[in-house]
């Protein structure tokens, strides 16, 4: 499917300059037949997260290959799809994604933390901005006052990995129980992907190692091996503890990973 998209691109873009709009519609018509539909509305909506990225921004105004997260997070997101939830997403920039979730789940509240005030503009209808930094736990209470039940909660900020530990250490207490914590963007390293705002701790440890981490030990919670030693999980500081016993699954996809929280 992406050979023949991309042929048919660079066959557009090769003379002359492409328009957007036109684009849009010729490969989505390709889309329609061939992936999912959360992967299709963050197409037409311009976000990263979606298989393929339209360059809207650059001079040739054509088409990329993005991070195609959209297709794996359908397989666990689209049974819940008419269901009332809060939804809350680090990291804004245009609002490209918000708009996605906003149209993908109809009956969800979407909430955007961002620190640039200006992410404010992309407010509407569902969609509701909290400007704050994902690591700082003013941030944290601040949110927690408007709602302390979010059935989805996506990292997309800085990606630093201490960033990510701090920020799912901080807000996995927010997730409901059967509800999801996603991480994206994982490979980034310890100063993040965006220099103009940097970390607030430069962890050596990657966060793939992290999360790994906390994998391992999902055999060793008490309340699934009553009757076998927890030395394990209580060797952990309390507030991994809490984690470890609450975790029910963690699915790694390319460049990203996907927690489940006990129900």
């Amino acid at each position: 499917m992406l050979g023949k998209i991309m042929r048919y691109c660079v066959k557009r873009v090769a003379n002359y300059r492409v328009k957007v709009d036109s684009v849009k519609a010729e490969v989505n018509k390709i889309l329609s037949n061939n992936t999912s539909q959360l992967n299709k509305i963050g197409f037409l909506n311009e976000t990263d997260k979606a298989s393929l990225l339209i360059d809207s921004h650059s001079d040739t105004n054509g088409i990329r290959i993005a991070h195609d997260y959209l297709r794996h997070y359908d397989f666990f997101f689209a049974s819940f799809r008419d269901d009332k939830f809060n939804l809350l997403e680090f990291g804004c920039q245009r609002g490209n994604s918000l708009r996605m979730w906003e149209k993908y789940f109809t009956n969800a509240e979407i909430y955007g933390v961002d620190i640039d005030e200006s992410t404010k503009v992309n407010e509407k209808d569902r969609v509701h901005i909290v400007i704050g930094n994902a690591v700082e736990k003013n941030t944290h209470d601040q949110i927690k006052s408007i709602s302390d039940k979010f059935f989805i909660i996506l990292d997309d900020a800085s990606h630093a990995w201490g960033d990510q530990r701090l920020s799912f250490e901080l807000f996995w207490d927010l997730v409901t129980p059967g509800g999801f914590y996603v991480i994206e963007d994982l490979e980034c390293g310890t100063l993040g992907a965006y220099p103009k705002y940097p970390p607030k701790i430069q962890d050596a440890q990657p966060f793939y190692e992290y999360i790994f981490d906390r994998a391992r030990y999902l055999r060793w919670a008490p309340d699934r091996e009553p009757d076998k030693n927890s030395y394990h999980v209580e060797q952990l500081p309390e507030n991994l503890q809490k984690i470890q016993r609450e975790m029910d699954m963690c699915v790694f996809i390319p460049g990203a990973v996907i927690v489940r929280k006990r129900v």
